[in-house]
């Protein structure tokens, strides 16, 4: 898949449009195949570093998506 990423914090010149692997399903998770995204305060906090809060790198922001489910599994449901 495509994404944006980060490997290290900072200003709008870390991010990288580049591959990254595919997610996998994972019990009581849903993969969404994202068609809209929204860029807020917490995504911008992210890249540059939040104090005290380690953020697994490289890290994917996107907090607000809309999109398709397209796998799950069947403990997951809507709501």
């Amino acid at each position: 898949m495509k994404a944006i990423r980060f490997h290290e914090h900072g200003g709008p010149d870390v991010l990288r449009y580049e591959d990254a692997p595919d997610p996998r399903a994972r019990p009581g998770r849903a993969i969404v195949r994202v068609r809209a995204c929204a860029l807020n305060h917490l995504d911008l906090w992210e890249r540059r570093g939040i104090e005290r809060v380690k953020i697994p790198l490289p890290h994917i922001s996107g907090s607000d998506v809309a999109g398709e489910v397209i796998d799950a599994d069947g403990a997951v449901t809507a709501g």
